[in-house]
């Protein structure tokens, strides 16, 4: 396993455990596939909501111009009672989302003794600080890193681009989320937390949220690639607790799905490549072999071009 941050999947399943082995009791990650408040409602408690987006031209715009793209800067949100970090690493965003979420609702939550002392020791500090502490947390990387397959290369110190020219990559993270009964959205690319509408009680949050979404969506006039995944509370618990035996089966089952996909995430599949370009290889001459590694590196940058 590298030393830097893997690129791990943007996957429900996989931030429910990922929170988990950090010690968080009593929260689940859930995929939202609808803006509305409805949606929202039913998946209550909501602590927060992950919004995955590709970062495109209006994203390094508004960044270029220190201005956000809805809303407005809170600079006094320490006073506020808000936690914020910015990202200083690649590959962590949605880690670093949703921390920035559950380190905001550690009054609400059980975020175990790991955040809660990250949470006591960073109080005072600045988002690029705070932002540090996280990243360099080994706990925080092991745990992140231990769902992505081992790596022989170490891409973190890669730069990626400054300019994606091509508008086709670079997603990130950012969350929304209701703290002291106002909406913030925090961006770990962003100097400060960003204030939102103001909400007279805190179930108003599941009527305002799916209008500063939509405000949001609708500065990408030529994008559809979104993704948002909830914050929710522990659903298995909660269907036990009450006694729907539908509902924990389909839960179990789920969660069943989700330990295998990670296992397979986890997988180490190099072997099987190796063995594959061996199988391959056996039975073509040393030119057949060139010509065969000539035409898949043509196909691999006409796809890249596109």
């Amino acid at each position: 396993m590298s030393s830097g941050w893997n690129t791990i999947v943007s996957d429900a399943g996989v931030f429910t455990e990922l929170v988990s082995r950090l010690g968080v009791k009593n929260v689940q990650i859930e995929e939202l596939y609808s803006i509305d408040s409805e949606s929202l409602k039913a998946l209550a408690p909501v602590h927060a909501v992950v919004f995955l987006f590709k970062y495109g031209k209006v994203d390094r715009d508004s960044t270029s111009q220190d201005v956000p793209l809805d809303g407005a800067y809170d600079k006094n949100y320490d006073q506020n009672g808000v936690f914020f970090a910015r990202q200083t690493i690649q590959n962590a965003c949605a880690t670093q989302a949703v921390l920035n979420s559950l380190l905001n609702k550690s009054k609400e939550l059980d975020i175990g003794s790991e955040l809660s002392n990250i949470h006591g020791f960073v109080a005072g500090f600045d988002p690029d600080m705070c932002g540090d502490i996280l990243s360099n947390s080994e706990v925080i990387r092991e745990v992140h890193n231990s769902f992505s397959a081992p790596k022989f290369i170490d891409s973190s110190d890669i730069s990626r681009p400054d300019v994606d020219e091509k508008n086709n990559g670079l997603f990130h993270f950012i969350t929304y989320l209701n703290i002291n009964n106002t909406i913030y959205e925090l961006d770990g690319l962003k100097r400060f937390p960003i204030k939102h509408d103001t909400l007279s009680t805190s179930e108003e949050f599941y009527e305002k949220l799916p209008e500063v979404l939509h405000r949001r969506i609708s500065k990408y006039t030529d994008e559809i690639r979104f993704s948002l995944l909830a914050i929710t509370n522990d659903k298995l618990q909660q269907h036990q607790a009450i006694g729907d035996s539908l509902s924990v089966q389909q839960e179990l089952e789920k969660r069943q799905r989700w330990t295998r996909d990670n296992q397979w995430r986890r997988h180490d599949y190099t072997p099987l490549t190796v063995a594959l370009l061996k199988d391959i290889s056996a039975s073509l001459s040393d030119e057949e072999w060139e010509e065969l590694i000539k035409k898949a590196k043509l196909k691999t940058v006409s796809r890249a071009s596109a």
